[in-house]
């Protein structure tokens, strides 16, 4: 059947009336030449027909009402409405009357029962020029019209940029909102409201990056929102969907999470409606392919509620056929607030320097064609700052043998004093120090400490009083003192040593003849605690001691010198059995 176009006669000054004539058909025959044979179906038609007749058979051509549900603006009549006003005051062809009386089915055009429902096809309808208002900014953001901020007025024409973590979140005049995600670039190429209504009549082009829309329900009609990109045109029926386009320009994705979207490809101008749970992929010179069901929502359920360090770290389950991961976090529950998002490769998201505050998280997986599934949410809260001081003594995982311990840090700018625990288990339950205000970066506890392992931490607190987080916990194992040897024992002339020992140790004794032991007389490796050596020759004083070696490695200090005396012989009996024989 050929396409049709249609011509304007006028019949007298006041009336005219819209015929179809002959156009360009689908197999390409080409527009007739001569004009006298173009009007000579009109003619032939008001030499035969009445007018009331030709309008009947113009009604049937007119493409005009060919329109889908929901793309209708519902006027409820009032009392004095007639169709040539309403024409006049809606229609960007106000003369155009006829096709509301066609559409709607009216009888009379001058007298419509008050509250009878008038349907206008938006597409037809008068348009004025409307703005968007800013609602949030965060990061870097660019705009041709100037300084975006809360309450900026965002209009026709604007080109927005966003760079890493730059976000705008725009609310049009029905209270729809825009969403400009992260490294974006986007023209407001259309911005308009339907002549005495609040409706919109949105178009955005986006060159690259992403946006996100969520277009308020309206009973009777719903908002004409078009987001193109190099690659597609998406026509919005619903409410809430996304529109990715790579920076070359070569792709498109769509995901729609609630109502339909009208997905057209440039190029081949083929399209299809995308359901609410599914995706899409636009590629350059190509046609839509199949839409595919969107990946479900990660599971966040593992994630802490409360996170205490500047890197916010948070690991999620995989999603199976997720190749990545795309994780947002904003100020409140309806993500207008962005405030930091990414891109993963594993099912761990990072984000640093966010201030302290209450967010939400948003995670969602991406399949292989980069197409966005469903999301998940969970709020949490960060509260990393003033930092905690960096640990300095004891090294963690240190041992030492001794009955107190010296704990020092480094000193934080932020910090008016310290919060100092120390503790019998990692749980800080069996609590042995609690210091709730250490002034400087050093503390030792006054009471003796038992042999063990300890747990410590400290966190800043500043002036004000505001706590930090802990610290990372730090361990250290407090090893007993060397045990007292026993005292030597003399048999046959040799001396024996044995003290205390732990199994697996090995030890090293020294006999030495001076109490700073640098004249070492014996030096020996043990495998037991216990050795027996010759009794020396020499009289005198000496002193030993004993170091034990754990199997670990861990080497104890050396313990108490202990002393024994070994005695000159006495040589003057002898002598004086002998006196008589020298007479």
């Amino acid at each position: 059947m050929p396409a049709r176009i249609f011509q304007t006669i006028t019949i007298t000054s006041s009336t005219e009336i819209v015929v179809p004539r002959l156009a360009k058909t689908i197999n390409q025959k080409t527009f007739p030449e001569n004009p006298v044979k173009l009007f000579s179906p009109v003619r032939q038609l008001l030499g035969s027909c009445s007018i009331a007749a030709l309008f009947a058979m113009c009604s049937l051509a007119n493409p005009i009402w060919s329109q889908p549900d929901g793309q209708y603006f519902v006027h409820a009549a009032k009392e004095g409405d007639t169709l040539i006003h309403l024409a006049k005051r809606y229609l960007i062809k106000e003369n155009d009357w006829l096709s509301l009386q066609r559409l709607n089915k009216i009888t009379d055009p001058h007298f419509i029962r008050p509250g009878t429902p008038i349907r206008f096809p938006l597409a037809e309808m008068k348009t004025e020029p409307a703005q968007g208002t800013v609602v949030s900014v965060a990061g870097p953001v660019e705009s041709t019209g100037g300084k975006l901020v809360p309450g900026s007025i965002v209009a026709e024409g604007d080109v927005i940029k966003t760079g890493e973590n730059g976000f705008v979140t725009i609310k049009l005049a029905d209270q729809s909102t825009i969403v400009v995600q992260s490294k974006s670039l986007i023209k407001l190429d259309r911005a308009r409201t339907i002549t005495g209504t609040d409706i919109p009549v949105t178009r955005a082009k986006l060159m690259s990056g992403r946006i996100e829309a969520k277009i308020e329900k309206r009973p009777g009609a719903v908002s004409r929102f078009e987001v193109a990109t190099p690659t597609s045109n998406m026509g919005v029926r619903g409410t809430r969907f996304r529109v990715g386009s790579d920076e070359s320009g070569k792709s498109s994705t769509g995901e729609v999470l609630e109502g339909a979207v009208n997905v057209a490809d440039v190029s081949a101008g083929k399209g299809l409606d995308l359901a609410a749970g599914f995706g899409i992929l636009v590629e350059e010179g190509k046609a839509p392919v199949e839409p595919v069901k969107l990946l479900g929502s990660p599971d966040l359920s593992s994630i802490a509620k409360l996170h205490e360090r500047i890197l916010l770290r948070v690991k999620f389950a995989d999603v199976a056929g997720a190749s990545g991961y795309r994780a947002q976090v904003a100020g409140d529950s309806a993500f207008s607030n962005l405030r930091a998002e990414g891109v993963f490769k594993t099912a761990e998201a990072k984000f640093g320097d966010l201030p302290d505050g209450a967010y939400f998280l948003r995670v969602r997986a991406i399949d292989k064609s980069g197409i966005e599934g469903s999301d998940a949410v969970t709020p949490l809260v960060l509260k990393a700052r003033p930092e905690p001081p960096f640990t300095s003594a004891p090294q963690n995982k240190a041992k030492f043998s001794g009955e107190k311990a010296d704990f020092t840090w480094a000193t934080s700018t932020e910090a008016g004093s310290y919060r100092f625990q120390l503790a019998r288990d990692a749980t800080f339950t069996a609590m042995v120090a609690d210091e709730k205000s250490v002034r400087g970066s050093a503390f030792t506890p006054s009471a003796k400490l038992l042999p063990g392992d300890y747990f410590w931490r400290a966190s800043s607190v500043r002036a004000d009083g505001d706590i930090g987080p802990f610290g990372d916990v730090q361990t250290f194992t407090l090893k007993p003192l060397p045990p007292v040897p026993n005292p030597p024992k003399e048999q046959g002339g040799r001396v024996s040593f044995s003290w205390g020992a732990e199994a697996g140790q090995t030890f090293e004794f020294q006999l030495a003849r001076d109490a700073a032991f640098k004249n070492i007389a014996i030096e020996k490796k043990l495998d037991k605690p216990e050795i027996a050596i010759e009794k020396p020759t020499d009289a005198g004083t000496y002193f030993m001691r004993f170091r034990a070696t754990d199997p670990d490695g861990f080497i104890s200090p050396y313990s108490s010198p202990q002393t024994f005396e070994v005695k000159g012989t006495n040589h003057w009996p002898a002598l004086l059995l002998l006196l008589p024989l020298l007479f």
